[in-house]
């Protein structure tokens, strides 16, 4: 099974989708996490940074046959982490797996200053610390809304630990 773990900068779905794979194997459940963004950035040489957009496709592609890969090994479940912002991007991952793989689509909410607050606090991060980058990415998102999700968390509202407790539950339910 894939979780895809959807949503845009600042949301959690790093610290999620680990919880979720810490979660899994206290119920000895096979799971491996997948970083789109990591992929993405072994695909972009320091140099040619100016690039990097159009190896997002190329990471996907990646991403979907490092799972495939897992799968096969028998991992139960795949947890990526990354952002989709729309179903053409879900679907670029989707179409390049397997077609009896399944698949779990996981939209992640924040608002902007939550965002801001959690990105501004995290000294890993780069640009996405800049407010003037982050507002316009939260702006031009706002216009793409995930319609595809089974669950959508708002993880403003919601602990870690419950968020990642309505993931497991939803993928123990699916696969039993």
């Amino acid at each position: 099974m894939l979780v895809l773990i959807s949503g845009p900068i600042a949301s959690g779905k790093s610290t999620l989708a680990r919880r979720v794979a810490k979660d899994l194997a206290g119920l000895d459940v096979p799971s491996a996490v997948i970083d789109l963004d990591v992929v993405h950035d072994m695909l972009v040489p320091a140099a040619s940074r100016t690039r990097a957009e159009d190896l997002w496709p190329v990471a996907r592609r990646a991403v979907a046959a490092l799972a495939a890969s897992f799968e096969a090994d028998g991992v139960a479940a795949v947890i990526v982490d990354g952002s989709y912002p729309d179903q053409a991007d879900h679907e670029a991952l989707l179409s390049s797996l397997p077609a009896q793989t399944g698949s779990f689509l996981v939209s992640l909410r924040v608002s902007y200053g939550e965002a801001l607050r959690r990105a501004q606090s995290d000294p890993t991060r780069g640009v996405s610390r800049d407010p003037a980058f982050l507002s316009s990415y939260y702006e031009a998102r706002r216009a793409t809304a995930d319609t595809s999700a089974d669950l959508v968390i708002d993880t403003e509202a919601v602990s870690e630990e419950a968020a990642a407790s309505s993931i497991v539950a939803a993928l123990i339910d699916r696969v039993s």
